[in-house]
Formats: C-alpha cells, structure tokens, sequence
C-alpha cells in the first residue's frame, strides 16, 4: 500500500512511485483526514535487489550492498538545500520555542493524553502518529521539520552539495550491478535497462560500462548519551540502518532499498551511498537512529522486538526515560540524567505521564490530562466539545494541517470511458470557471471552522516557494458563468442546464469518493449546490475505499475512469511537482504510462510543467536552478488547474493554562517535537 506523504523522488522523466504506498497512503489518510509522519516514496524494488539479513547477530559495521527494498517510508522530505543550510540549528534555536537557561522545580510533572492504544516502543515497529511521538520523547531527533525547512538537531548539521559533505559522484557501471533505471526501479543492470547517464541522457545499457551519477553523504552526529552513560557513536546508527533493513520490518524501507552502503567513518560520523541513478531529492535526511549496538548487537533483527530491552525499557538518547508502564498502559516517564542537552536545563519539565485511550475520557477531571494533542481533536469533534463546555478552561491551539482536499478533473480519462462522454475538461476555461464556481471559503468555514487554509497550488501560501502572483480563485459565478459561455457551454433551453455546443450533450458530470470519509461526502455536497448557480447538474456517488482506491484498470480513481474525484493528498516540507507529471500519468507502462498506481490520475499533461518539474529536480534542492524552476511549475499548476486544490485540515492540541513552548507546525507531525522545551509557568 502506498503512503502519498510523497516526496516522491524523480530521476529525469520518471518518478520514483511505490504501487503498494500510494494505494494505502490515499486509503489512510483519506479515510482518516488526519496528518502523518513524513515520507519519501520511492519505486519498488525489484525483487533481485533484496538482500536478506542473515538470522544471526546483526551486524554494525556496514551494509555494502543494496539492502532490503520492501515498500515503507522514512521520516523526511525535500528542501531548498540553502534552508536546509541557514536552518541546521537544533529546534531550541527557533524563535517560537526560546526558553531561558533555568531547571524547572524538581517535582514539577505534566500528563500528556494521546487517542489510541499505546504504541510498540521499538524503534522500527510501526509509524503511527502515537509511535512517532513517544520516539521524540525517548530518542533524540536527529532532524526536525518545522515550517516548512528541516532543522539538524542531533547532527551538527545537515549535509549539503553546497558544503561539500554531500556530492555528486561519478561511477562506471556493469552488467550485473545494482542501479536505479530511467523508470525509478532497482535492478540489476542489463542489456536494454534504460538508464541516465552522467550527462543527464537517457540511454540503453548495451553491455559496455556507462558512466552514472550517484550520492554520497556524511552525517555527523551530536555528542549524544544513552541514559546508561555510554556514548552514541556511528555504530549504533549503523545497527540502526541494518535492522530498519531487515524484511521483519515493513516500515522505513524506502531508503534503504536504494542505499549501496551505510558505514561508519569515524567514531561520530556516517556516509550514506546512494545506488547508481538514485537522485534523492531528501539526500540530507538519509540517517539512521541510532540502537545501543554495546546492548543489542548480538541479538537478531527478529528477537529485537521481544526483548524487553527493547519493549518495555529501552535506553534513551531523548530527554525522557521509561520508569513503568501501569496496568492502564499509561507510561510513566523521568528526565534523562545523561541527556546530552543537560546544561541547557533540558527537559523543563521532570516527570512525565502519557496515557493512551478515548478523547472522551480525557476532558474528565479523573484522567488529569495536562494536554490533549495529536489527533485527538480534530475538525469532526472539536465544535462538540466547545459547544458542551467540555473545553471551558482550556487553550485550544490550532494549524493548518499536511492533508489536501482537492477535487481532481477526469482531462484524459481511459480510452473507453472518455469515449461516452464528451471532452468536458479539456479546455483550460472550463476548469478555470468551475474555480469560479466553487465556495470553497464556505467549505473551509463549515468543514474545518476556518482553522484550514485555502490552497491556490501544490503549496500553502506561506510556503517559502510558493509564488506571491498565483491567481487567487475565489468564489465568482458571474465570472465563472462567463468562461463557460466563452467555451462553448450554452443553456439552449433556458432550462439552467448548460449543453456542449458541437453534440448537443446535456452537461451532466459525475463527482465521486470514497465512502466512509464523510468530510468528502460533505465537500461533494457543497460542490453539487455550487455548480447548480452555474447550470451543471451534478450526479454524486462513492464507492467503499477498497474499490476506490484499488490500483487500476478496475479502480475507478488510479484507473481514470471518472469525471470528478474528491481525495487528498498528504503535503510535505517541498511541493512535489513529480504527481503531475506527464510520466506519472495512471496507466500501463507498456505503454508509456507511469504504471497503474501513478499519481497523476487526471490525465494532465503539460509541456511547460514538465520542463520546469524536471529541472528542478533534476538541480536537487539547494541547486542552481531549483527554487526558479519550482516555482514556474506551481505557477503553471495554479493557471492550468488540472486538479482543484480546496483546503488544508488542521491540527488541534488543547493545553491547560501554565504550560508554554507547546507549538503545533503543519509539516511536524507530532506536536511533542519539541518536547524537552516545553515549560511550566505559575
């Protein structure tokens, strides 16, 4: 199943798309609407690029050959090289999370309450939102991600083309060897593979030796503690990057199917190679968390998840260590005497409590949640709550969220279905007026209580790259009218019901979704009374997310067989251009297709934007060129329209008065990124 968190990463004309995540990340989080960790979602692996780890003791040395491809994701995204750069300070730096030099009162304690059951503590079990949280308070974070730029903070600083300690290098290939194609695929090389070539050229493998790019990156990690005593060194994060390797474990396999080594340099430092061909647009975040090698080393990757080393108490590197887990699965927590950011006073707060269940249990008085956060409230309940009271006394703190409602045009539907109907969306002006046509202010007031933010492109508009010219569609039927008429779309009989001019064909379109997300039930609802003002009758229906989302030809979605479609994709810390692309187009790759799980299911294809996406990732963030080129392919989007982006969903965290340093960002996933820093205040 695919996670659509995408920073999906392109070599030349085609992007690197994972059939299995993409299904799975538009079933997640359009069933659920609710934010996610980040990801990259590279290809799948072919099969022959899978190395097994041996059931012995893992090893901590290296990994030189290509490791386990199996689809997962791992936490990060792509950035403008040069934030990455100006931002490499650790989160404590950020004006929104300054704090003075003071130690808290010994005593002082917090209880912190997170929907869900309470997660698998080991590092590499699972990426639920609940997961992810409880590893910024037991692991340090080696990178955050906060406004939209990532920030090093238990590495001195993320690595850069620009600084050196990330570079491009040049490499003979042969028959035989690990590299990843034209297509995004891991394979092993052979006569006829297309690949790119040094220069940037597609060519076919003939069996003579090509010269190919690939990446090499140091990382270089804090002087770190385990809450033992003992030092981080390389090593661990070594061990780290051979377990996240291992086929147990389905998550986090991303990069590691597209790495050629991981190896210790020095006793601090990393190096990170990329496969032959892998232009990874995230190549500054490809590092592994560390695991105590001096504790766990001699264990096998399939014995780690039941230890209780690992399970139950397992040692920190983060401000927090576990104490006990009670019988109500709540996990009572202590400041970690060894964390390496002691001096700074860090972690404020001594003693912690997280517990685990309903937010409905929480708002009572006997729970004694302190803070309510990530996902427990959200756009479906929150209204509820205020509205009975439950709320009185609390500070409520809202963002705009990294899911986004969009409603895609069916321009180049599959063959069969595109000839029943006539070509309704194929004019530009047709989608421009159907912009007009479209409250999407009401929608975002109704639906989200005006907590979300209106999307014109790919991006937010407080994005660093999003163009301040983008032409702001807001809701205009006479405008909207207008365009229609101007395309040839005429209500003849006066009857509100517009007709295509050269058949004569009623302008009836279709809108669908999936079944159980009734925010989109809702948006198709809306979007059914607006398009009446402009004489489309609009015919609704939804199909359960198992056939929705199902790869195509059979699904109706990734297998283009519609007029409208209401879904979302997840945003990210960069816009990802690459899911329009005229090489992601939904189809058979036998054909030219992006393959029957690629994300431009509209059919879309526009010259002008491919030019400017694939420049810009082809420079690499931070590369000349990349900023510019990024920004024309969100501009052409917002003309275009080949899909219309409505809004963002939000994040809600609710904070009892005295606690402060609590920041709720839209492309950090959990709201305890920055949980060292949080403070208690009379």
């Amino acid at each position: 199943m695919r996670n659509i968190s995408m920073e999906m990463i392109t070599v030349r004309s085609k992007q690197i798309f994972t059939s299995g995540l993409a299904l799975a990340a538009v079933l997640m989080l359009l069933m659920s609407a609710c934010t996610d960790s980040e990801g990259d979602t590279p290809a799948k692996a072919n099969d022959d690029s899978v190395q097994e780890v041996a059931e012995t003791a893992v090893p901590t040395e290296e990994i030189n050959d290509t490791a386990a491809g199996t689809n997962g994701t791992d936490e990060g995204e792509a950035n403008d090289g040069s934030a990455a750069a100006e931002n490499d300070t650790s989160a404590s730096g950020s004006e929104s999370s300054q704090v003075d030099s003071a130690t808290e009162d010994p005593g002082s304690s917090l209880v912190v309450c997170l929907e869900g059951h309470a997660p698998a503590v080991f590092l590499f079990a699972n990426e639920d939102l609940t997961a992810v949280a409880l590893r910024h308070v037991i692991n340090e974070t080696l990178i955050t991600s906060v406004s939209y730029a990532y920030q090093a903070q238990g590495l001195e600083k993320l690595p850069s083309l620009a600084d050196g300690d990330a570079r491009r290098v040049e490499v003979l290939v042969n028959e035989g060897d690990q590299v990843v194609d034209a297509h995004g695929k891991v394979l092993s090389l052979r006569k006829g593979v297309t690949v790119i070539n040094a220069a940037g050229e597609a060519v076919d493998f003939a069996g003579e030796p090509i010269a190919m790019e690939q990446l090499e990156v140091d990382f270089t990690f804090k002087p770190l503690i385990w809450s033992d005593g003992t030092p981080v060194s390389s090593v661990d994060s070594v061990l780290g990057f051979n377990v996240a390797s291992d086929p147990h474990y389905a998550e986090g396999k991303a990069k590691t199917g597209y790495t050629q080594s991981y190896k210790a340099i020095d006793d601090l430092s990393v190096r990170w190679v990329g496969l032959p061909g892998f232009m990874d647009q995230t190549y500054f975040t490809n590092v592994w968390d560390p695991l105590p090698a001096h504790l766990l080393s001699r264990y096998t990757a399939a014995e780690l998840p039941s230890l209780d080393e690992t399970t139950l108490t397992p040692l920190s590197s983060g401000p927090y260590v576990i104490e006990e887990w009670t019988e109500e699965r709540s996990l009572i927590l202590s400041a970690n005497p060894n964390y390496y950011r002691a001096e700074e006073g860090l972690p404020r707060i001594r003693h912690l409590t997280i517990k685990f269940g309903a937010v409905e249990e929480f708002l009572g008085e006997q729970v004694g949640c302190d803070v309510i956060a990530d996902g427990s409230l959200n756009a479906q309940n929150l209204a509820d709550f205020e509205e009975s009271g439950d709320l009185d006394g609390w500070q409520v703190i809202t963002s705009p969220g990294n899911v986004y409602e969009q409603i895609a045009f069916g321009i180049l539907p599959v063959s069969e279905y595109r000839d029943s109907r006539p070509d309704w969306f194929g004019d530009v002006r047709v989608r421009q007026a159907l912009a007009l046509c479209t409250d999407r202010e009401r929608m975002l007031d109704e639906l989200t209580d005006g907590n979300g933010a209106i999307l014109e492109t790919l991006t937010p508009s407080n994005h660093p790259l999003a163009p301040d010219d983008l032409t702001a569609w807001s809701f205009d039927p006479a405008r909207g009218n207008a365009l229609l008429d101007e395309a040839g779309y005429l209500d003849f009989a006066e009857d509100g019901r517009r007709q295509d001019v050269s058949s004569g064909v009623p302008m009836t379109v279709t809108l669908g979704t999936n079944s159980e997300d009734s925010l989109r039930l809702r948006i198709n609802e809306i979007f059914q009374e607006n398009m009446g003002v402009c004489g489309i009758p609009v015919d609704l229906y939804d199909r359960p997310a198992g056939t929705w989302f199902g790869p195509g030809p059979e699904g109706p979605l990734f297998g283009r067989k519609f007029d409208l479609v209401t879904f979302a994709w997840l945003g990210h810390v960069n816009p990802d251009c690459t899911i329009f692309s005229t090489a992601n187009i939904s189809g058979p790759e036998e054909f030219d297709f992006g393959g029957w799980d690629a994300p431009n299911v509209s059919g879309w294809s526009n010259e002008a934007y491919d030019a400017a996406c694939q420049t810009a990732v082809n420079a690499l963030p931070g590369g000349e060129g990349y900023e510019a080129n990024m920004t024309e392919a969100l501009r052409i989007f917002n003309e275009e329209l080949p899909s219309l982006p409505l809004f963002t969903n939000y994040k809600v965290i609710a904070v009892r008065p005295g606690i402060e340093n609590i920041d709720s960002d839209p492309t950090e996933a959990s709201a305890l990124w920055n949980i060292a820093e949080w403070k208690l205040v009379e």
